[in-house]
């Protein structure tokens, strides 16, 4: 399985001859497969979100032309020949297809018709022109098709979560070509009901789809999952630690991968990484320019290295509200919402006799959004926006001291709204104000050496 994401696929274009590079490279390697799995182009997902949502508000429909034209443009730079008629006709027909989803909008852009117009305009145009791409460049490959879709789904339309059983019943519609020695180009991000109603999986789904179908197969072929990015995982973001040299993050656990994607870091969708444990598929994250400098994600490492790597994350809030009350917000939020976003930060008993407790929320915008709706579990309720969580993160910290008084020590200076010092859960969280992510992650990863000296 090779997955291949949007900051790869451009909307230029610009990466395709990489991607090309990578699946021959495969192929050279294997004469079975690989599995391509595309996301769309960067910022189409979000094109055809503003586009669904013109056509819910119904004063002036947006046209999906901006989409298409994308696709009609990298055609244009890679499909040859007797490909490129095809390749024109396939796409028109995934643009009708789309159209006519758009057109079934009624107020609300959501549930199945917003599926099925991310997937179709996006993911699986993407694939379908991706098939036609890899043809023209002498690889023997073909796309799935939508009748029979392979990666079945419950109904949660929006975030839908694979049916394991139900999709290893359609395993011939990736065992067939394999055979044949085909290259399989497939979307990602896409799955279907079991009655055939389109999904998705989620935001960055297109992960999960990499590692569903890895998992699927192993007990036909001898799977490996490869992730490609644009960059190497890094013990900190380049861009924010200027100056400063990043380490190479070779190998981390299920547990450190899963704590740093959901802390700001997006290493590999969170369901993604659950599912990999599950079946204990090892998943390497392949910088796409260089391919040595891959990372290892897996159930255990031997890599000593206390802190692995530190990550920022900006529009967080804190909200609180009567304890008595909190726990009925929570369960609807995990239960009913199925968010895994926020955590709970305890509760304390003020000087009145009242009982407060506090959730950390990692996303906002959901907060704002919901505002109202939340007053409904606790009408004082309160939120303390405009903050950012910088995270440590590392499984050895839990055997380590001084870790969290080191980090504490490098930013004096800057106001800490809350520390969350829980080692044992591989992770220190330090809440700042938005504005101090990037000082607070600059200025304690100038003690990454000092953390990982030996003892």
């Amino acid at each position: 399985m090779a997955k291949f994401g949007g900051s790869l696929l451009d909307v230029e274009g610009k990466g395709i001859p990489k991607i090309i590079k990578r699946i021959k490279a495969l192929k050279k390697a294997d004469s079975t497969g690989p599995i391509a799995v595309f996301s769309a182009p960067t910022g189409c997902t979000d094109a055809l979100i503003r586009i669904g949502e013109s056509h819910a508000q119904a004063s002036s429909p947006a046209s999906v032309d901006l989409v298409f034209d994308i696709y009609a443009h990298i055609a244009k730079l890679y499909v040859k020949g007797e490909y490129s008629v095809k390749a024109k006709a396939d796409l028109a027909h995934c643009k009708v297809l789309t159209e006519a989803a758009l057109r079934s909008v009624n107020k609300r852009f959501s549930g199945n018709v917003k599926a099925k117009v991310l997937a179709l305009g996006g993911e699986f145009a993407t694939s379908i022109l991706m098939d036609y791409v890899m043809r023209s460049s002498g690889l023997d490959s073909c796309s799935l098709k939508l009748q029979d879709w392979p990666v079945v789904t419950d109904d949660n339309f929006e975030d839908a979560t694979p049916n394991y059983e139900l999709s290893k019943k359609r395993l011939d519609q990736f065992v067939v070509p394999l055979e044949q020695g085909k290259v399989i180009s497939m979307a990602g991000f896409m799955g279907v009901t079991a009655d055939g109603l389109e999904t998705i999986l989620g935001r960055g789904g297109s992960d999960l789809t990499a590692v569903f179908v890895s998992c699927l197969l192993k007990d036909n072929y001898e799977t490996e999952t490869l992730l490609y990015k644009d960059v190497p995982v890094q013990s900190a973001d380049p861009k924010v630690v200027k100056g400063q040299k990043t380490e190479h993050v070779a190998a981390l656990t299920y547990n450190e991968a899963h704590k740093a994607s959901l802390m700001g870091m997006k290493i590999v969708q969170g369901p993604a990484i659950a599912l990999a444990r599950r079946f204990g598929q090892r998943l390497l994250v392949v910088p796409i320019d260089e391919p040595a400098m891959f990372s290892a994600i897996q159930a255990e490492t031997d890599d000593k290295t206390v802190v692995k790597c530190l990550t920022g994350k900006t529009g967080c809030a804190i909200l609180s509200m009567h304890d008595e009350k909190s726990r009925s917000l929570e369960d609807s939020l995990r239960i009913w919402e199925k968010r895994n976003d926020f955590m709970d930060l305890g509760a304390e008993t003020l000087e009145t006799g009242e009982r407060i407790r506090d959730f950390l929320f990692l996303d906002s915008d959901f907060l704002k959004k919901n505002e109202e709706k939340l007053k409904g579990f606790d009408d004082v309720l309160k939120i303390d926006y405009g903050l950012g969580v910088v995270t440590l993160i590392g499984d050895k910290m839990k055997d380590s001291a001084g870790v969290a008084s080191t980090a504490i020590s490098a930013i004096q200076g800057i106001n800490i709204k809350r520390g969350i010092f829980a080692p044992h859960t591989s992770q220190i969280i330090i809440v700042v104000e938005d504005k101090n992510v990037k000082a607070t992650v600059a200025a304690i990863h100038l003690k990454m050496a000092e953390f990982n000296q030996p003892t």
